[in-house]
């Protein structure tokens, strides 16, 4: 280290080993940032989503049998018998589907895994219950809302299974999903934020290194500038900088695509799959009288979790939820003015406001409004109940629940709009992220190699003087 020589090739080498290990540190860090926007978009996020669906389909598959056994011998009520086979096998084959999407997500958790296997087992013997009770009620004959006796017995066994067992599996496997999809992104993120302060040091490391050199040439060589050595500190500064910056570009489109985009949808599933179960609660309330007063109050708390409002009756809930459409985007109780008034909560109130990307708005202004027309049918479906027009009160549920023109399909396809564009933010966002990425693929390398470059033919002819 005693002869100028031996120095400026210490000090290329040091310059060389801070770029490299810039480059280094830099990749793995871009890499750790792809590896979560893959498990987020592709892995994860999509089956938490899928198991999500799980409990719309089981439910849909209560409601469908509900509503076979209701029928009776009137297999043209509504949408008719078949059409509502066809919907619970439909549902079967989705709920097929949803536990195979577990299993996947939840590999490796002993817990979970006998949670799903739970499920399985239990819907071959859900099957077995209701395909007895619709075979009791067809030798039966059992006119419309006049379920057989028996066939109501089996029907008891296999809905008590769904709602004890089955449908609050699923529902817990959604929120584990939701749980596993939040842990691996918050560990993703803090992996990350940790690339990027050894990205910021590193970066910070080379461009000091580049000036040592630079000044040492300058004393040494009486030389004012070197041309490469500057640029390639500028090109260090702008290296570190568009890294750190595509990194944090990355992470904040992530985070929107979890939190406007997945969280949002899979939250707005969930009030579809309980609305599902609450049409489910409308037939029971219809074909089994004795628990008559049982499914309405379930049917009242369900309906609270889709979009609470302060009221403990059927009847204060129905003027509560019809206030709601013409108030909206004022939600009633938002303003605090009411400290007795919590406001308007649920999987369609604040929250789902909140969770709206600009132009969504008239998509849950449509929610709300389908929303409030359901309740008023179920408003009228009860009164007839009560005045002990049963034939009515069947007609208005099975009009309800039609497939063309009903009310509760017209509900679903609201609803779906909106998680569709919940689902296309997700999208979007987790394009987005990779998007910000894509250029430092080939960018990094490039620019590690062109700064290499700059070092060696700014030291090359202060060397060959010495030749």
């Amino acid at each position: 280290m005693r002869t100028t020589p031996t120095r400026v090739w210490a000090l290329t080498l040091l310059c060389v080993l801070t770029i490299a290990a810039l480059f280094g540190s830099a990749t793995v860090t871009l890499n750790q940032a792809r590896d979560g926007l893959t498990v987020l978009g592709r892995d994860a996020g999509p089956q938490a989503m899928a198991t999500t669906e799980l409990y719309l389909a089981l439910a849909d598959m209560d409601a469908g049998v509900a509503d076979v056994l209701l029928m009776g011998t009137d297999h043209d009520l509504g949408s008719g018998r078949e059409a509502a086979l066809e919907r619970y096998d439909g549902s079967r084959a989705q709920a097929n589907a949803a536990l195979l999407q577990a299993a996947s997500l939840t590999e490796g958790d002993t817990v979970e895994e006998l949670n799903v296997q739970a499920v399985l087992d239990g819907m071959g013997v859900y099957d077995q219950k209701v395909s007895e009770a619709r075979l009791l009620n067809d030798e039966a004959q059992a006119a419309p809302g006049e379920v057989d006796p028996d066939a109501l017995e089996a029907y008891r066994e296999a809905t008590q299974l769904m709602h004890t067992e089955l449908l609050p599996k699923a529902f817990n496997l959604g929120l584990d999903s939701s749980a596993i999809v939040r842990a691996n992104h918050e560990e993703g993120q803090s992996t990350v934020a940790l690339g990027l302060v050894w990205v910021g040091v590193v970066g910070v490391a080379t461009v000091a290194a580049l000036i040592g050199l630079q000044l040492y040439l300058r004393v040494r060589f009486r030389r004012r500038f070197n041309a490469p050595l500057l640029a390639a500190t500028a090109g260090t500064v702008v290296l570190t900088l568009g890294v750190i910056m595509a990194l944090n570009s990355s992470g904040a489109h992530q985070s929107d695509a979890k939190d406007e985009g997945l969280d949002a949808a899979m939250a707005l599933a969930r009030a579809g799959a309980i609305a599902t179960d609450m049409q489910a609660d409308q037939s029971r309330y219809l074909a089994d009288g004795d628990f008559a007063d049982n499914y309405q109050q379930v049917y009242l708390e369900r309906a609270q979790q889709v979009l609470f409002r302060p009221a403990s009756t059927l009847t204060d809930y129905y003027e509560a939820i019809g206030e709601i459409p013409g108030a909206y985007p004022n939600l009633p109780g938002s303003d605090g003015a009411d400290p007795d008034d919590p406001g308007t909560l649920g999987y369609l109130g604040q929250s789902a406001q909140d969770s709206l990307l600009p132009g969504q708005e008239d998509a849950l202004a449509e929610v709300l409004t389908a929303y409030a027309a359901l309740q008023e049918e179920d408003q009228l479906m009860r009164e007839a109940a009560e005045e002990e027009d049963l034939a009515a009160a069947i007609d208005i549920r099975m009009g309800v629940a039609h497939a063309e023109d009903g009310l509760f399909p017209a509900y679903t396809e609201a609803l779906g709009g909106l998680i569709d564009l919940h689902q296309e933010e997700f999208t979007a966002g987790i394009d987005r992220g990779d998007a910000a990425l894509s250029p430092w693929t080939w960018g990094l390398p490039v620019g590690a190699l062109a700064l290499l470059a700059l070092v060696v033919v700014g030291v090359r002819p202060r060397l060959a003087e010495y030749r």
